[in-house]
C-alpha cells in the first residue's frame, strides 16, 4: 500500500467538545424529542436515560441545540446526545439519532461488516477494479443509509474530520468535492453521487455535518456526508487501507479518493491529497 500525505487534526476540546471537555462536564443523554422550537433554539426532550443526577429520567427538558441539529428536527424520534449546563441553560451537543427508518438494518449490516473485517489480512484493502462491501450510517439529514441504497448510480468517496486544520488536506479536499458537484449538475451527470465519510465520529454527528456541508455550499440531494459510531468507522478505515496515527495531540491520517461505479466497484482510486476535479470528472464521464 502506497502512504500518501499525512494530515494533522489537533485535538482541542472547548465550547464545541464538551464530550471531554475540563472546563464544561458534559454527560451522556438520551431521550425522545417530544417537539422542536426554531424561535428558541431548542428541543424538548422526555429523558429515556442520564447520567447527571440534575436531568431525571422521566422528566421533560428544554435543551438548547446548534444550527445543523436544529436543521434536522428529530421530532418524535429518540436521540443520544451530551448535555451540558452553560450560558444559563442546558444545552446538547453530539446529538445522534437513535431510532429511525432503516435503524435495525443498519446494525445488522455494520455487523456483517465487522466480522468480515476482523477476518481481513493486514496488507488486504478494496483496491481499483474490486467492490466495496456494503455498510450502513448516518448521513448530514439524521437518516441511516446503506451505502447499497446507491446502487445503479456511480459515486464519488472520500474521507475527512471537519476539524481537520491543513488547508491542504481535508478543507481542500472538500472543495473539490463540492466543486465536482457543481460540474456534474452542468455536465447533466444527475446520476453522480458524492459520499463523505468522517474519521471523527466523536465530534462529527450529523448536525455538525449539516453545517459543515452548507459552509461548502454542498447540495444534500445528491451528498451524502456520513458518521457512525467508532466500530464502523474503524472497520471502514481497514476496508479501505485508510491509516491514522495519533501522536503529541495531533490526529494524522493518509487519504483516498474513489470513484464506485453503478455496480459497486471501485473504477478509478487516488491515494493522498493532490488529486483533481478533472481527473476524476473524466473517469466518471466513461461510465
Amino acid at each position: 500500500m502506497k502512504v500518501a500525505s499525512f494530515c494533522p487534526v489537533f485535538v482541542f476540546f472547548g465550547f464545541f467538545g464538551l464530550a471531554v471537555s475540563g472546563a464544561l462536564q458534559a454527560s451522556a443523554v438520551e431521550g425522545r424529542v417530544l417537539s422542536v422550537s426554531p424561535e428558541g433554539r431548542s428541543f424538548e426532550l422526555e429523558l429515556t436515560a442520564s447520567e447527571d443526577p440534575e436531568l431525571t429520567v422521566g422528566s421533560r427538558q428544554a435543551f438548547r441545540v446548534g444550527v445543523g441539529d436544529l436543521a434536522i428536527g428529530y421530532e418524535g424520534r429518540s436521540i443520544r446526545a451530551n448535555a451540558a449546563f452553560y450560558g444559563g441553560r442546558w444545552n446538547l451537543e453530539q446529538i445522534f439519532p437513535v431510532d429511525g427508518l432503516g435503524a435495525k438494518a443498519a446494525r445488522d449490516v455494520n455487523e456483517q461488516l465487522h466480522r468480515a473485517t476482523a477476518s481481513l489480512s493486514r496488507r488486504k484493502f478494496v483496491r481499483q477494479g474490486e467492490y466495496i462491501p456494503n455498510f450502513a450510517m448516518i448521513d448530514q439529514r439524521g437518516n441511516f443509509l446503506q451505502i447499497r441504497q446507491l446502487q445503479g448510480r456511480p459515486f464519488v468517496l472520500n474521507f475527512i474530520f471537519t476539524r481537520c486544520t491543513m488547508p491542504t488536506m481535508c478543507p481542500a479536499s472538500s472543495s473539490r468535492m463540492a466543486q465536482m458537484q457543481d460540474l456534474a449538475r452542468e455536465a447533466g451527470m444527475e446520476a453522480l453521487q458524492f459520499v463523505t465519510i468522517t474519521f471523527d465520529p466523536e465530534f462529527d454527528s450529523p448536525g455538525v455535518l449539516n453545517q459543515y456541508a452548507d459552509g461548502y455550499g454542498m447540495e444534500g440531494t445528491n451528498f451524502h456526508l456520513l458518521t457512525g459510531d467508532q466500530t464502523v468507522v474503524d472497520d471502514l478505515l481497514r476496508q479501505f487501507g485508510i491509516l491514522t496515527i495519533e501522536e503529541d495531540g495531533t490526529i494524522n491520517h493518509t487519504m483516498a479518493t474513489l470513484l464506485v461505479d453503478a455496480n459497486g466497484r471501485v473504477a478509478f482510486r487516488k491515494e493522498g491529497a493532490s488529486w483533481t476535479v478533472e481527473s476524476f470528472m473524466e473517469a466518471a464521464l466513461k461510465l
